[in-house]
């Protein structure tokens, strides 16, 4: 939660909750170290949304502008008071015994719509060794879970029985972490048409070697039925929007991805292709971040691409992904944990729902402190406090289960998702 302040005699170990409804009055908790004595007072200052006017007294200094309110002790170093919160948004706390005064905390507010969700970090394009990467699926999985996340989606190379024994496997021992459907589809022996499959009922890259004709004759049909005019090459257009149907026909939802991966000298899709896909809405979401992007040139292309288009008018459903090949960090692909979805659901039903109602934030992640959220405004920034309020610390109660389900030890995954469930309950008073 909060640790230290300034060089003072006490310091604020802990505040509860850090998400509370808006427009309402909550009681907030603080537990408070060494050297406390009454009185203790709080003031809490709105961010976004001001609770005093800066005119006429646009001079008067800060700390003049808001009330310290007292705090009642409640015994065992834990003090508590009542603060109204009037707006979605960030607020600002600041305790104050005697003359010193603590760094600043933070807490936020959320309306009725963004309280019935919670966030769930996630991976959406990653591999094993069922394919190209490293690790078992299972040790995969737990890799990710001791990092933090909620769902990963594997997405071996054409392959999709992997993704669908892990999720079997998983779900017996936790709900609390979710294995998705997933599937790089491409025909055998690589090519430009990478997409992902996410949760389809069937794989859909046998096609290629057990169907050729029905995959010529439907090529042949996208070239006559769209306008590649503006295209140099109408063929690689209609091979991606080919393979995007093909998922939706299993049940599946098609992602873009890496159009700005560098391979052979060349990037996966030229530009004109990549905007012409996106504008034309063939896919049902764009990965934002995304392949083994070691300076970062594909990943800023791309953003400034969906930047353009989201200009233009363009809704567009997006994902963060790492596209790992090994939960090995500072290896050769070491993007694992650094680029991830951050998605507001109700639960592991309404991930996909979610990515396509604009409730999916892409995150590239350099430490707790350091992180860029690209999504909807408002969602986006709720994903920063987030990170940085909600995530360090679970991400600890994530590594005890994470070993937990790695020793499939029913006891230990009791006691460590209890300990996810008392974490959750202080965090959130929504």
């Amino acid at each position: 939660m909060m640790k230290g302040a300034n060089t003072m005699g006490f310091c604020v170990s802990e505040i509860y909750p850090k998400v509370v409804a808006a427009h309402s009055r909550q009681t907030l908790y603080f537990r408070l170290e060494g050297e406390v004595e009454a009185p203790v007072v709080a003031r809490l200052t709105p961010m976004e949304v001001y609770g005093v006017s800066h005119y006429p007294d646009y001079w008067s200094h800060h700390a003049d502008r808001y009330l310290w309110v007292p705090l009642t002790a409640c015994g065992d170093g834990l003090w508590c008071a009542d603060f109204d919160f009037a707006e979605e948004q960030r607020y600002c706390v600041k305790l104050k015994v005697g003359e010193e005064i603590s760094w600043p905390a933070y807490l936020y507010a959320v309306d009725p719509d963004l309280a019935a969700l919670r966030p769930y970090k996630g991976d959406t394009h990653l591999h094993t060794n069922r394919s190209d990467g490293k690790g078992e699926p299972f040790e995969v999985a737990c890799n990710y879970r001791a990092a933090g996340y909620d769902f990963i989606a594997v997405t071996d190379h054409g392959r999709y029985h992997p993704s669908d024994e892990l999720q079997a496997q998983m779900g017996i021992l936790t709900d609390r972490f979710y294995v998705m459907r997933g599937e790089e589809v491409h025909p055998k022996g690589g090519s430009y048409f990478h997409i992902v499959s996410l949760n389809a009922k069937r794989p859909v890259s046998p096609l290629f070697e057990e169907r050729p004709d029905y995959v010529k004759a439907e090529l042949e049909r996208i070239v006559a039925q769209e306008d590649f005019s503006t295209l140099p090459d109408p063929y690689a257009a209609a091979y991606r929007i080919f393979i995007a149907e093909e998922i939706r026909r299993a049940g599946g939802f098609a992602v873009l991805a890496h159009p700005f991966w560098e391979t052979d000298g060349e990037y996966n899709y030229q530009p004109i292709e990549c905007r012409y896909h996106i504008r034309n809405g063939h896919f049902d979401a764009l990965e934002l971040f995304g392949g083994n992007d070691d300076t970062g040139n594909g990943n800023n292309l791309l953003e400034l691409v969906y930047h353009d288009l989201r200009a233009e008018g363009c809704r567009i459903p997006i994902v963060g992904s790492s596209d790992a090949h090994t939960t090995v960090l500072w290896s050769d692909y070491d993007h694992f944990s650094k680029q991830f979805s951050l998605i507001f659901a109700t639960g592991y039903d309404d991930l996909l729902p979610a990515v396509s109602e604009g409730r999916s934030v892409a995150v590239r992640r350099e430490s707790d402190k350091h992180f860029r959220c690209v999504g909807d405004f408002r969602y986006a920034k709720y994903a920063r406090f987030i990170m940085a309020e909600y995530y360090p610390a679970y991400t600890a109660l994530c590594a005890a289960h994470a070993a937990a389900l790695s020793a499939r030890d029913e006891a230990a995954l009791t006691e460590t998702e209890a300990a996810i469930a008392a974490f959750q309950e202080k965090f959130y008073a929504v």
